[in-house]
């Protein structure tokens, strides 16, 4: 043994002194070594000078020894303990690391020629190497440890979907920051090309047509629409000569790099968030049978949903539309043609108007190429028009916004002074436009005025592109101390809006005012943590307290925040542009970087996951708080962190495994229920042909899908949601089935058909596509496989009589002949009539004839009259139809069924769909269909409240939180990883609040997304939810301690008015000096009452815990 122990510590002071000589050369590998399993091995320290004459070797020796241990299991280098495994692959040579790794605690890095000896003595359970590569001006060498992650996902026409290996694990690429793109598309086709559960995204794509048939493409985060490689969009600073998108698409791919995509910094973020996305894509193929041509055609699907909004354009909505002359104008559409809009340029009369394709590059959505200038501030130049006599235009005069305020039905009114002389205006008014559009008849009065209009020229006085004079103009000294407005750098009222939450926010406000009693100084700097690799080395510390100390130094009355601004863009690019944004988003990231730029541990130790097994909540809740802070101390966490309990069930009944973990939260996203519900009417085909019954229900309006309306009658029904099939039925045929995720406020007037189906609906291959359901593959521009599926769901028609089925001369047996002669499908030279509802027939393709005739009869069996007659499926009993198998809308007939004990041969539906049709003979019609008992259908007791409509009461934060703590599914996109299953389930999951903050933040989930007809949409939802400006009590949802007051009091919210992409941010806060209330309108202040906080347009709700008596 103890030789053994010399020989490993004579290899450990070799490797040690190697590894002092090596040095990192670009484009080599290093490999990470876990620091547990190193100490374990060779000590807690070894000193390469130490035993010098034991480690004297050669540079070429391998610094083996033959007493050391080679092979053993009990030595292999174990680096498990830093690799995520719920994405990681050794088949994929996909290794990722657990979040916030710490080298020298966590790991080691040893170069290529450390980890060959050590990997051919001991062996190695994962091998974790990582490039080094050059970075900044400098070019300074570093181990990129922390690679870009992306997840691969496949686009279908609805949403993306996770393909999942053989091992149930998501496709997922390690990619280092130098990798190119084009490098990275290839990694997909190999690692694809190894996986049978992969192969099928692209069967038919060879590397001749791989450019022209397969798009990738990659998004900033999951708010961010998707972008194609070949139109990458690479980073400011990155980039060898600014941006690149200049260059060709073959060359962008070719040499831009991953490290140049504009992505959110994620490596910190734990499980799936450190994920980013690339999407692989074909291209639509429209049904060939369509009469009028489908836009969407050949296009990708990320076009498509792209371009979806220009063909659901209405008659007065605002776009941005380019003229003639090649200028940007805010214009409204004035009509609509199938394939045309017709837009008007605002500030210009009708005889400009144009029509434009709706695919035109000339129009875009408002405010994507021109600035949103009718946000307006006092001070503004603006052109303003008016009639003249005998004239077929406006006579148009420079003029000066004078005072701004908000109409009673929440619009922007603006006072204008032209030559002297006041009116008020809605800012929507069509006689305003930017400075410069026109020639101003009273031109000398702004001698500022520009020339020409445009968008670039109207952003020129803002930001730091010259003298930042709104901060000369807003000097002075305001009313109320703190009471300050902020300038709008174009579309930042998100910004502007959450900034003045944060700026009346009492704890912050003290902290950042408050002076080192020994120097003098801002107590914050003492805090500041530069050396921090989560922060932003103290900048955002810096600037927002700058900003803070500025609003409530009473020197301003308006202050621009184009430093924050600059600096929030810099370590977050979403924000970087003029584009709008969310202000919960930048919210959270400006908290964040608070806290890390503020953290006072310098030094973060390794934490490991804290188990319940079975203990009480509050230790468990105890020790987990108690590994937070030893990573985490700072302002933000003593005042605006609580603890959520998150208890997760798998779904699986024979797993049952729970997990219960108590997490940090900063601010709770809470729910909007609905209080507008929906009268639905389901009619339910049973499986066993039995009378169809029908139910009544009532489902949320807002946010309800069909996904909603099948689990209520699946509990109604009793029949499992798996086998309950939702499907559009007209003209006696079925059209095509209903997605789970359609909104229930988009569904056809009438009544909802649904079948039960024998089995799970995954379990069936389909004979035709008006009955594949959208989860199935379709024709979508890539060609898909299916695992074999022994059962085949078969559309059943019902035929009207006709003289017969070939030729109209009446002679049934005629028709046997031809078939039997094998002449092929005949067309049918008499109308088909089709009656009756269709019904849903499950069948065994490897059946005979007569077993598919018995199965027919299980289902339509209660057609038939119950009186005494010849007509039955029995042997000596007579069919009162024929059984066709036709085209699925019965016009043309492959082949008719006899009922014989031959073997089906049915056609393969791959190809050539097929249906299903009963052709009732005239006989078996008039003796033997029985139309009373065909219109025949059960009311379920639910039918009784058809008509008593739920009282829709006021919806309250309560509510909401009522919401967020109950007990849900997981979607099927949203799967848990169950560690005692091994497999991805729905579980259940729930949260519970553990203990509350001091700063309460509520975020009111108003954004959604919403599946449309063809694509995902993202809408707003305004109803009003009532809260208390004083006394909210949340002492019944609180399951831990209750440590302090439960009872909290209002001081500020963030609104939003508007719809998407156009809206407006404000806010409405409590001053924490004089506890007066005042509303903020970017430069805009005004007081305002308490109650004015209540209205439709709170979004972000902030909360302050009542001080106990």
């Amino acid at each position: 043994m103890a030789t053994k122990e010399a020989a490993l510590r004579r290899f450990a002071v070799s490797l040690e002194r190697q590894l002092g000589e090596d040095r990192l050369v670009e484009g080599e590998d290093w490999f990470l070594v876990s620091s547990k399993w190193w100490t374990c091995v060779f000590g807690a320290s070894v000193d390469a000078s130490s035993d010098e004459n034991a480690g004297q070797t050669d540079d070429d020796s391998d610094g083996t020894d033959d007493t050391l241990p080679r092979g053993s299991d009990a030595f292999r280098v174990e680096n498990e303990s830093l690799v995520d495994l719920e994405f990681s692959s050794h088949k994929h040579e996909a290794v990722v690391l657990k979040s916030m790794l710490v080298e020298g605690q966590d790991y080691r890095l040893v170069s290529q020629r450390i980890w060959n000896q050590l990997s051919d003595q001991f062996g190695f359970d994962w091998e974790i190497s990582r490039p080094v590569v050059a970075r900044g001006p400098t070019k300074t060498l570093i181990v990129e440890v922390n690679p870009v992650i992306f997840e691969v996902l496949k686009q279908r026409l609805e949403e993306p979907v996770e393909p999942l290996d053989a091992e149930k694990k998501p496709l997922v690429l390690v990619a280092s920051e130098t990798c190119a793109l084009k490098e990275l598309q290839e990694k997909i086709w190999q690692t694809a090309a190894v996986e049978p559960q992969l192969r099928d995204m692209f069967p038919n794509v060879t590397v001749d047509n791989i450019s022209t048939a397969v798009q990738v493409c990659y998004r900033m985060n999951e708010n961010s629409s998707w972008v194609p490689l070949r139109d990458a969009v690479v980073t400011e600073d990155r980039g060898l000569n600014g941006f690149r998108s200049a260059r060709s698409p073959d060359i962008l791919v070719e040499s831009t790099r991953v490290g140049e995509l504009q992505l959110e910094p994620r490596d910190y973020k734990p499980g799936k968030e450190k994920l980013h996305h690339l999407l692989v894509e074909g291209r639509f193929t429209a049904n060939p049978g369509m009469e009028v041509t489908d836009w969407r055609h050949g296009k990708f699907f990320s076009d498509i949903q792209a371009n979806a909004w220009r063909f659901q354009l209405e008659v007065n909505e605002l776009i941005d539309a380019l003229d003639t002359d090649k200028k940007w104008y805010e214009s409204r559409v004035v009509a609509i043609s199938d394939t045309r809009v017709k837009v008007h340029y605002r500030g210009w009369t009708a005889k400009w108007d144009e029509w434009l394709p709706q695919l035109s590059p000339r129009i875009e959505r408002l405010h994507t190429k021109v600035p949103n200038w009718r946000n307006f501030q006092v001070g503004d130049e603006v052109m303003v028009g008016r009639e003249v006599d005998g004239k077929s235009y406006p006579e148009w005069r420079n003029a000066c916004v004078a005072d701004c305020k908000d109409s009673e039905e929440g619009s922007l009114r603006i006072e204008v002074e032209v030559d002297g002389v006041k009116r008020w205006m809605d800012a929507q008014d069509e006689m305003l436009c930017p400075l410069g559009t026109h020639k101003a008849s009273n031109a000398q009065f702004s001698s500022t005025a520009a020339s020409s209009y445009s968008p670039s020229s109207s952003y020129g006085r803002y930001g730091d592109r010259g003298r930042d004079y709104r901060v000369e103009i807003g000097r002075g000294r305001p009313e109320f101390q703190g009471v300050v407005g902020l300038t709008n750098l174009g579309n930042t009222c998100f910004l502007n809006s959450m900034l003045q939450c944060l700026i009346n926010t009492p704890p912050l406000r003290d902290y950042f005012l408050m002076k080192d009693p020994v120097n003098g100084n801002p107590f914050f700097t003492k805090e500041i943590n530069r050396e921090n690799p989560l922060g932003m080395k103290g900048m955002i510390a810096v600037d927002f307290a700058t900003l803070l100390r500025k609003m409530w130094g009473n020197e301003f009355m308006v202050v621009t925040p184009t430093q924050l601004k600059s600096v929030i863009g810099q370590y977050a690019p979403q924000f970087a542009g003029y584009q709008q944004q969310d202000s919960q988003e930048v919210m959270n990231f400006l908290l964040d970087g608070l806290h890390e730029d503020l953290n006072r541990v310098k030094k973060k130790p390794t934490t490991a996951p804290v188990e319940h097994n079975g203990r009480a909540d509050s230790e468990v809740a105890k020790e987990a708080w108690q590994q937070y802070l030893r990573r985490n101390d700072s302002i933000i966490v003593d005042n605006f962190m609580g603890q959520l309990r998150s208890h997760v069930t798998c779904s699986n009944p024979d797993c049952g495994n729970e997990s219960i973990t108590f997490d940090p939260f900063m601010n709770l996203s809470v729910p909007i229920p609905s209080n507008e519900s929906v009268k639905v009417e389901v009619q339910l085909f049973w499986a066993n042909g039995n009378i169809p019954m029908k139910y009544a229900m009532h489902l949320p309006k807002d946010g309800c899908t069909l996904r909603d309306a099948k689990d209520k009658l699946s509990v109604l029904s009793g029949v499992p949601f798996s086998r309950i099939f939702f499907v559009e039925v007209f003209n006696h045929r079925i059209l095509a089935t209903y997605r789970d995720g359609m909104a229930i406020d988009k569904l056809r007037e009438g009544i909802l058909h649904a079948y039960e189906l024998e089995l799970p609906v995954t379990d069936y291959t389909f004979s035709s596509l008006a009955i594949r359901p959208p989860t199935a593959p379709r024709r979508l521009g890539i060609a898909e496989t299916e695992p074999a599926k022994k059962m085949q769901l078969v559309e059943l028609l019902h035929q009207a009589p006709v003289a017969s089925p070939v030729d109209g001369r009446g002679n049934a047996d005629g028709y046997d002949m031809l078939v039997e002669e094998g002449y092929g499908p005949k067309q049918r030279r008499v109308e088909v009539e089709l009656f009756n509802t269709p019904l849903l027939v499950s069948i065994d393709p490897e059946w005979t004839k007569s077993q598919i005739h018995q199965k027919v009869w299980q289902v339509v069996h209660r057609l038939v009259a119950s009186k005494e007659s010849d007509f039955g499926c029995s042997q000596g009993q007579q069919l009162p139809y024929r059984l066709h198998v036709t085209e699925p809308n019965g016009g043309t007939t492959y082949s008719d069924l006899s009922r014989d004990d031959e073997l089906v041969e049915l056609p393969d539906n791959t190809n050539k769909p097929f249906s299903f049709t009963l052709e009732w003979n005239r006989n078996g019609y008039q003796l033997g269909y029985d139309e009373t008992s065909a219109k025949r259908i059960e009311l379920h007791d639910s039918m009784k409240n058809l008509n008593i409509s739920p009282k829709a009461g006021p919806i309250t934060l309560l509510n909401c939180v009522i919401k967020f703590t109950e007990r849900e599914q997981l979607g099927q996109t949203d799967t848990w990883y169950c560690p005692k299953c091994k497999d991805h389930v729905r579980a259940f999951k729930k949260f519970d609040l553990f203990s509350l903050p001091n700063v309460l933040v509520f975020h009111l989930k108003r954004f959604r997304y919403a599946q449309n007809s063809f694509y995902l949409h993202r809408d707003k939802i305004s109803t009003l939810v009532d809260f208390p400006i004083e006394g909210l009590d949340l002492s019944e949802f609180v399951t831990g301690p209750h440590n302090g007051s439960m009872i909290y009091d209002l001081y500020a919210v963030s609104e939003h008015m508007g719809g998407l992409g156009g809206g407006h941010y404000t806010a409405v806060a409590r001053n924490p000096v004089n506890q007066r209330w005042f509303s903020f309108n970017d430069s805009h202040t005004s007081e305002t009452s308490a109650d004015s906080a209540v209205s439709s347009r709170a979004y972000v709700l902030f909360y302050k815990r009542r001080d106990e008596a």
